[in-house]
C-alpha cells in the first residue's frame, strides 16, 4: 500500500463498529466503511437489473407479497464475487471479496399462497490489509510487515409467505432475524524474526436483532402494477463476549416501485427505496457516521432469441445509490450502477441459470477518495 493510501486508511479508524472505544486501523475501501456494505439480499436476476426487480422478484428478500401465486417450488442458490479499486490521486489499491449472497426455498402450498425460507447477506465487511513500514526499539527502527484482517457479516434469516388474493391484488408478511459477527485481528511481524516475536490482537463482536416485514401488490389498468413493501425493525444488540456493549435498531426500509408488462416479452420497472440506517449509529463509537439512504433503480428485461424453445432473457438496469455509512469525518459515501444480465434456461423449465454483470462506482461527497468495483453474479434457480 503506498504511503498516501495509507494516511487515508489510518485517517478512517474502524474499531467503532465493534462498538468498544479503542481504534483498529481501518480498511482501503469505501464499500466497507461502518457496518459493511449493503448486499440488498437479492436474487441474480435483480442484480441485472440494478435492483429495479427487487419489490416482484420472488427469490429476493424486499417484498413478501412477491410469493403471492407461486405454483412450483424453487431452490435458487448464487455466487457474486466484487473486485474493487480505491484510487487517492495517483494512489490505488485492490481487494476482493467473496459473497454468496442469497440462498432461498420457495414452497407452494393452496389457494394463491406461498412460503419461503432464505438466508442472505444483510452487510459484509471482509478484506485484509498489508502493509511495510518500522518500529523503533532501544533506539534502532526496526522495519516491519503488518497485516490488518476483517472477516465480518451480518446475515438476514427470513421466513415469508404470500398470498395472492385475486388477479389484481398479493400480500405478504415475513420475518427476520439478523445476526453475525466481525472479527478484526492485527498482526505484526518483524524483518529481523531471530530477535523478535511477533505480536497479535484480535478483537471479535456479534451481532443481533429482529424485524418484521409486510409487503402489498395491485394491478393497475393497461399493464401496469405497483408494488410497495415496509421493513420495522427491532433492537440490534453489538456483544462483546456476551456482555452488552451497545444497542441500535434494526434499521427500517420503506420500498416501492412501478411495473409495466404492456408489452408481450418485456418488463419495465422502475423503484425508490428509503432506508434509515441512522438507527444503527448507537451501535458504535463516535468514529461511526450512519446516515439515512434514498435509493433509486430503473430496469428492464426483454425476451433475446429462443435457446432450446426457451427464450433467452436479456437484463440492464442502473441505479443511483447512497452508502449507509460515512467517513469518520462524517462524509457520505454514494454510489453509481449499471447492470447488465441474462436468464438462461437449461433444462427447459426445470432449471434456469441467471447471469449478472455490475459496474458501481463510489465517491466520498467532498473527499478525494473514489472506489470503482465489477460485480459479477451467478444464480442457479432448479424446479422439481
Amino acid at each position: 500500500m503506498t504511503h498516501r493510501l495509507r494516511q487515508w486508511a489510518v485517517a478512517c479508524l474502524s474499531a467503532a463498529t465493534l462498538g468498544v472505544g479503542t481504534a483498529l486501523p481501518a480498511q482501503g475501501t469505501l464499500s466497507g466503511l461502518g457496518f459493511g456494505y449493503p448486499v440488498g439480499g437479492w436474487s441474480t436476476r435483480v442484480a441485472g437489473t440494478a435492483g429495479a426487480f427487487q419489490e416482484f422478484d420472488a427469490i429476493s428478500t424486499s417484498n413478501p407479497a412477491a410469493l403471492g401465486g407461486v405454483v412450483r417450488t424453487v431452490l435458487n442458490a448464487q455466487a457474486e464475487p466484487e473486485f474493487r479499486t480505491v484510487s487517492i490521486g495517483a494512489a490505488r489499491e485492490r481487494t476482493t471479496a467473496q459473497r454468496i449472497p442469497l440462498l432461498t426455498v420457495l414452497l407452494p402450498a393452496r389457494r394463491g399462497v406461498a412460503a419461503s425460507i432464505s438466508a442472505s447477506s444483510f452487510l459484509d465487511r471482509s478484506y485484509s490489509i498489508r502493509t511495510t513500514g518500522s518500529a523503533i526499539i532501544d533506539g534502532v527502527p526496526v522495519p516491519t510487515r503488518d497485516r490488518f484482517d476483517m472477516r465480518g457479516a451480518i446475515g438476514d434469516l427470513r421466513a415469508a409467505v404470500g398470498w395472492q388474493i385475486d388477479a389484481r391484488f398479493r400480500v405478504g408478511v415475513a420475518g427476520h432475524i439478523l445476526t453475525g459477527e466481525h472479527v478484526a485481528s492485527r498482526e505484526r511481524t518483524f524483518a529481523d524474526t531471530l530477535r523478535f516475536g511477533g505480536v497479535l490482537d484480535s478483537a471479535r463482536a456479534t451481532f443481533f436483532g429482529t424485524a418484521l416485514s409486510v409487503g402489498g401488490e395491485a394491478r393497475l389498468a393497461k399493464g401496469f402494477t405497483a408494488h410497495a413493501s415496509y421493513r420495522a425493525g427491532s433492537a440490534f444488540d453489538a456483544r462483546i463476549r456476551d456482555t452488552l456493549r451497545a444497542q441500535g435498531e434494526v434499521p427500517n426500509r420503506l420500498g416501492a416501485a412501478l411495473r409495466y408488462d404492456g408489452i408481450s416479452g418485456s418488463v419495465f420497472a422502475v423503484g425508490i427505496e428509503q432506508v434509515q440506517w441512522s438507527g444503527m449509529a448507537r451501535m458504535g463509537s463516535s468514529q461511526v457516521t450512519a446516515s439515512d439512504a434514498r435509493n433509486l433503480y430503473a430496469g428492464a428485461e426483454v425476451a433475446g432469441p429462443r435457446l432450446r424453445g426457451y427464450p433467452v432473457l436479456v437484463r440492464v438496469g442502473a441505479a443511483r445509490n447512497e452508502l449507509p455509512f460515512g467517513t469518520p469525518a462524517g462524509e457520505r459515501v454514494r454510489e453509481s450502477r449499471l447492470s447488465a444480465g441474462l436468464g438462461l434456461p437449461i433444462a427447459r423449465d426445470a432449471a434456469s441459470l441467471d447471469l449478472s454483470m455490475q459496474r458501481a462506482n463510489r465517491t466520498v461527497v467532498g473527499g478525494a477518495a473514489r472506489e470503482s468495483a465489477w460485480l459479477l453474479g451467478v444464480g442457479l434457480q432448479i424446479r422439481p
